[in-house]
């Protein structure tokens, strides 16, 4: 299993753990020495001939980088690209980078390296930009981080050296959110992307721009690395004249990309483009696509057929309308006349040693990981069509005494965490803002892996599990320097920075870790679904997401703690299910459910409202939070949650009422009076005020001159 992801939290401090990462880095490590090997161009062999060719053939102008050569000669000039270990060494310790590169949707791709994002409209191709509707998305959220700006064009430095630390082999596609020619990105900033790219030898990046313009200037000084695919998106005939910019630039290695294609082109010149692409405009809803005709793509496929050395053609998608027909991409395809054009460029298949079928099937692989996880977690149909379906689907018939008595051998259920966290089970935490959600799970996992227990449970005899996953959407290194800088830690607790992550993708990690250590015993703790979740958790999201976590906990044996919050409700009275925010399906099909809330800034209780394998208690546990060592919760005692309710109009008795205006008569400010007797302060002034309305004298006669200082 690629361990990219995983972040042990030993050898000392969280400090130390996450700012030197020694183990992240060292995996890159063996490919320096080959560099190194790579970049020793002997003199005589970059000399000019009469001709002003080199040993190679290449002109000191054409003359491109192969990956891993430091040096290159360009004209008169020698640039010295550094090395992955140089390259390494500039990452910001201040800046949490990311350990590897997501999948990509698109077909002819592995995986994006969201390196810049943003993008302002150029031309017709960019009125229906999927990207920006992603971005204004993403920047309606509260808790998002890359998309406060919306759309606006940025740099993210955090994810620059992402693909030298995953060294999974692939074809990139740089920016899929944004176009990196855009002027708003410095050429400081497209320099050190490229310094990355030359320095990975396991992939092959593509960028597409429709302002080649930008590349043209960036290429003048500095070497195009062979690994490196430079395309211009030409959407219809008006703006053929990009890739004749883009031919400016000294590579062999160019792309046109005709998406989306809005009209017919002719007399396209070709020259030193290896690959081109097609797509029709998809939209949502599927009515507002554009129309692309099939005679337009068949003439673009001859002449580039017809080309003196023709490029590879690949068909991504027909689109929502082909010819005035609209249906979604899936029903139109991507065969043009019942022909397939899925065609690689052959730099491609040389670099990543595969042919068009295999490079087909790399690309394709996580697609189809999705639909067969999506298959698994449906229930299979049973027909009695074909031969031996009522075998099948009288297989699964079992009598339940056999059932009553394997579960017998099992013998009781193995609690992980006191009676909260049960071994193989799903267990949701959810509670009030600032309730210290983050700080409780962070302390059972600390605890589970070191073989504690600081919560109020019996303390087990050894650590609980082998492995503590704990999968952070949420917070940042300062955050866990600050809250954990001053304790040490067990190496069995591991920690992922999932803060750019998806569910989709969580839920992968969990899967392949999880079956990797299948002969562990591993507790996962996912902070928080709430914050990793796209949009809001409907009752089908919330449906296969608990349904997926179960049936990983079930075939891996595994434990899962996931978090979530409450909604706004009141907290005078008693918590319950329904005060939980999201859909109901992710309580109803959770094994085990905890509430946090709020007495007070410094003082909690956490509630179990469910638990399929424990009885539930009928008091709560109450703790007070602490920042001592580390933020913290510190148990005092089970109490019944009647007692540490925030004090409502229910509880203002006429014994109470009369104790307030006589604290009040006595000159004690409001603020005074609701800190002795632990109501709000709202509270106080309502009968106060409706006192004073009913014109009594008790209220009359208040004075708090006497404690200006406090006066509410």
């Amino acid at each position: 299993m690629e361990t990219n992801n995983l972040k042990s939290l030993d050898g000392g401090t969280i400090n130390s753990a996450i700012n030197e990462n020694v183990n992240d880095f060292t995996r890159v490590m063996n490919q320096v020495d080959n560099n190194i090997e790579k970049t020793e161009m002997r003199t005589e062999d970059m000399q000019p001939d009469k001709n002003g060719k080199d040993k190679n053939g290449q002109t000191a102008e054409t003359q491109v980088l192969t990956p891993g050569n430091s040096h290159v000669e360009k004209g008169e000039e020698e640039y010295c690209f550094p090395t992955v270990e140089e390259l390494l060494c500039r990452e910001r310790e201040d800046i949490l980078s990311l350990r590897r590169l997501p999948y990509t949707d698109i077909d002819y791709a592995t995986y994006n390296w969201s390196v810049t994002q943003g993008c302002l409209k150029l031309s017709p191709g960019c009125k229906h930009c999927y990207a920006q509707v992603i971005a204004e998305n993403q920047s309606k959220r509260s808790d998002t981080r890359r998309f406060k700006d919306g759309f606006k064009p940025g740099f993210n430095e955090g994810l620059l050296y992402t693909p030298l630390h995953d060294t999974r082999k692939g074809i990139v596609f740089v920016s899929p959110l944004g176009d990196f020619g855009h002027a708003d990105i410095t050429d400081e900033q497209r320099r050190a992307a490229i310094e990355v790219i030359q320095a990975d030898e396991t992939k092959v990046f593509l960028i597409l721009t429709k302002r080649p313009e930008t590349l043209v200037q960036l290429f003048e000084n500095i070497p195009v690395p062979s690994n490196c695919l430079l395309g211009v998106s030409v959407e219809s005939e008006a703006y053929l004249s990009r890739m004749d910019t883009l031919r400016k630039i000294a590579s062999d290695n160019l792309v046109v990309s005709f998406a989306p294609l809005l009209g017919g082109m002719k007399d396209i010149n070709f020259g030193r483009f290896v690959w081109v692409l097609i797509e029709g405009e998809a939209t949502r809803p599927m009515g507002n696509a554009r129309m692309v005709r099939t005679e337009w793509i068949q003439s673009i496929i001859e002449q580039a057929e017809s080309a003196p050395i023709p490029p590879a053609i690949y068909v991504k998608q027909l689109g929502n309308n082909v010819d005035g027909v609209v249906k979604s991409k899936a029903q139109h395809g991507y065969l043009v006349k019942g022909v397939s054009y899925r065609q690689y460029p052959q730099v491609i298949r040389t670099i990543l040693k595969n042919t068009d079928e295999e490079l087909e099937k790399m690309n394709m692989q996580q697609k189809k990981d999705k639909e067969m996880k999506k298959e698994r977690s449906t229930t299979k149909k049973t027909t009695t069509a074909g031969t031996g379906t009522e075998a099948e689907a009288l297989s699964h018939v079992i009598p339940l005494s056999k059932v009553v008595k394997e579960g017998a051998k099992k013998g009781k259920v193995n609690n992980l965490y006191g009676t909260w966290v049960v071994e193989g089970e799903v267990t949701v935490i959810a509670g009030d803002t600032n309730a210290g959600k983050s700080s409780v799970t962070y302390q059972m996992g600390l605890d589970a892996a070191s073989g504690k227990n600081t919560l109020g449970f019996p303390a087990p005899v050894k650590p609980v599990v082998d492995e503590v996953v704990y999968i952070d959407t949420e917070l940042s290194i300062t955050q866990l320097g600050q809250r954990f800088g001053g304790i040490t830690i067990s190496d069995r607790m591991k920690y992922i920075d999932a803060t750019a992550w998806d569910l989709e993708k969580i839920l992968s990690e969990i899967e392949t870790i999880a079956k990797e250590w299948n002969k562990k015993k591993v507790l996962f703790i996912l902070d928080s679904i709430t914050v990793a979740a796209t949009g809001s958790i409907t009752a089908k999201v919330a449906k296969e997401l608990m349904k997926r976590l179960k049936l990983i906990c079930g075939r891996y044996n595994v434990t899962v703690i996931t978090l979530m919050h409450t909604r706004k409700r009141d907290k005078s009275k008693p918590i319950e299910m329904q005060d939980l925010a999201g859909s109901a399906k992710l309580t109803d099909l959770a094994d085990n459910v905890l509430a946090m809330a709020k007495c007070n800034a410094t003082e909690v209780y956490v509630k179990v409202l469910k638990s399929r394998s424990n009885a539930i208690p009928d008091k709560v546990r109450y703790f007070k939070i602490r920042s001592d060592g580390y933020l913290h919760l510190e148990f005092i005692r089970e109490c019944e949650e009647e007692d540490l309710l925030a004090q409502g109009k229910s509880k203002l008795t006429p014994e109470v009422e009369q104790e307030i205006l006589t604290l009040r008569g006595k000159g004690y400010s409001v603020r005074k009076i609701a800190d002795h007797m632990k109501l709000s302060k709202s509270a106080i002034d309502r009968v106060v005020q409706k006192h004073k309305d009913s014109g009594e004298s008790s209220v009359d006669t208040i004075k708090d001159a006497q404690l200006p200082d406090n006066a509410a």
